[in-house]
């Protein structure tokens, strides 16, 4: 059996390809990501727009977060691992191997060919539908996973970043990890709290007083740091 030969032209079709399908990927689960993480604030993420080099890259480091937990996941869960592989090997093993439970296969083909022609063109059609219809269950499963894949990990990422903002933000702005910020407009304090979100016309940030995420237009708006970063 002969392998099939690379040319320059399919290499640089493949890669352009796999190139295309990945920057819609990375594209797809940043979107998720910043639209969950908002929902988790209660904010419209309408109200803060993203350039697609901004999804993009988030969808990269979504990508890199989830991977380490699988690979956490997993790593805990060795055993099941391994069996579970060496459980679906042993199946496909079965399924497309030449083995037969009855020893011998049944001569199918010769106790069809001596059955009347509508009988057979009765049984093909049967036979091609059902395979059809049996195999449309499985493709249509993987379709449906495939395409939910960006969404879910999107998803649980976002939620994930929100609730750990969260539980660091409930330590207060002297002992979180984030700093707090002062939002004043013609000197006169609007509000103190963490930065959630912003874009050219809003800011949403989560209100330390009122222990609420708050949506205020940007215009005029003087941002202040509480503190400057420590030095490790």
């Amino acid at each position: 059996m002969r392998l099939p030969k690379w040319t320059w032209q399919g290499f640089l079709t493949v890669t352009s390809v796999l190139m295309g399908a990945s920057a819609v990927l990375l594209h797809l689960i940043g979107s998720a990501i910043h639209q969950t993480y908002l929902s988790q604030w209660g904010i419209d993420a309408g109200q803060f727009p993203k350039s697609t080099d901004w999804l993009v890259i988030q969808g990269y480091y979504g990508i890199w977060s989830a991977l380490g937990i699988a690979f956490t996941a997993l790593l805990k869960n060795a055993p099941w691992v391994i069996l579970s592989g060496i459980t679906v090997a042993l199946y496909l093993a079965i399924v497309f191997g030449s083995w037969s439970p009855f020893g011998t296969r049944v001569d199918t083909p010769n106790r069809v060919s001596k059955w009347p022609g509508w009988a057979r063109r009765f049984f093909l059609i049967s036979v091609v539908g059902g395979v059809i219809a049996a195999a449309l269950l499985p493709i249509t499963l993987v379709l449906f996973l495939l395409a939910g894949i960006p969404a879910v990990i999107g998803k649980g990422i976002g939620e994930e970043v929100a609730v750990k903002q969260a539980q660091d933000f409930a330590t207060g702005c002297a002992a979180s990890k984030g700093a707090c910020i002062r939002l004043l407009k013609e000197g006169k304090l609007i509000g103190e709290g963490y930065l959630i979100d912003s874009s050219s016309s809003h800011i949403a940030f989560l209100d330390v007083s009122l222990k609420k995420a708050r949506v205020i237009a940007r215009d005029g708006l003087e941002l202040q740091a509480t503190r400057l970063p420590t030095p490790q």
